[in-house]
């Protein structure tokens, strides 16, 4: 039996949510725009997946900015260089952002403009995320038995070096350690691979701006995309939980360290302050209406100035 209309635009943004993780690094800064992937459909027939990109929501802006775009009918790509968006991560200086376009890896300057991809490490790279020298980036790449390992390169070329096979969510600090996800725990390493430490339980891990804590998701039963929000020091120690909703991913730190943005499935994207009972600011919005007509925002990133 098919599936209502908007049914099929819920499958589909659930799948987009699916298709990439978002790994991040947040480095020092006063908070700039946030950065954010879209993907959204008018719904009725031919009309699968109108738009896709990446957008940026500045500071006392009315309106996000289109950084990258893509228009599609019926699938086929209205002269895009790219039609996948997944995943972006600025640049310690706030200047670049990396993201998943698909099977490579792609940077774009913060204003939109110098489109390139980089060159393939495997079959299928994502979730790529900034070194604090902002000449290399850890991302995870597909292997050959159904799951990823993760990397470190350079962005002028090179060998990639493998540094943790089967993880995935990699996010690398202003102290230069990176975190990943390995068996739904939280890990930390050197950029080499070498020291690794268990830190706790969880996914999503993304630094905060001094690189002593990590804020990440504890789903609400294994292999759940959404879950709580929970901080951590980099060790291990004094776990807290942030709010009360349980339906949240893809949380970063600010570039100031007092806020979060996040997003979820039905929720769009978000930030709030660390204070208790701290209320929620819509930075885009997740919709779905009648005839598989949806929008959802996802993967945020957080602009260091």
């Amino acid at each position: 039996m098919a599936l209502p209309r908007v049914w099929l635009g819920l499958a589909v943004a659930t799948a987009l949510l699916v298709a990439a993780a978002p790994a991040q690094a947040t480095f020092p800064g006063r908070n700039g725009a946030i950065a954010y992937a879209h993907a959204g459909s008018s719904g009725g027939p031919g009309t699968i997946f109108d738009t896709n990109g990446l957008y940026a929501a500045a500071p006392r802006a009315s309106a996000p900015r289109t950084l990258i775009q893509c228009k599609l009918t019926d699938y086929v790509p209205q002269g895009c260089a790219v039609t996948n968006f997944h995943s972006p991560s600025y640049s310690p200086d706030g200047r670049r952002l990396v993201f998943d376009a698909g099977t490579r890896l792609a940077l774009v300057n913060a204003d939109g403009s110098r489109f390139e991809l980089l060159s393939a490490v495997t079959s299928d790279d994502g979730e790529p995320a900034f070194a604090p020298d902002g000449k290399r980036i850890v991302f995870a790449g597909k292997n050959d038995h159904g799951t990823t390992d993760v990397y470190v390169r350079r962005l002028d070329g090179g060998e990639a070096r493998l540094i943790a096979p089967d993880a995935f969510e990699p996010a690398w600090s202003s102290r230069n350690r990176i975190a990943y996800v390995l068996g739904g725990k939280v890990y930390r390493s050197d950029p080499r691979g070498l020291h690794r430490r268990l830190v706790t339980a969880g996914t999503s891990p993304d630094w905060s701006p001094d690189g002593g804590r990590l804020v990440l998701v504890r789903p609400i039963r294994p292999g759940a995309l959404f879950g709580r929000l929970h901080v951590v020091g980099a060790r291990g120690r004094g776990l807290r939980a942030i709010g009360a909703r349980k339906d949240l991913s893809d949380p970063v730190w600010s570039p100031d360290g007092r806020w979060l943005a996040f997003a979820g499935f039905d929720v769009g994207v978000h930030k709030r302050r660390f204070l208790p009972h701290a209320r929620l600011f819509e930075i885009a919005a997740s919709q779905y209406g009648s005839e598989g007509a949806f929008t959802s925002a996802f993967d945020p990133a957080w602009q260091p100035r």
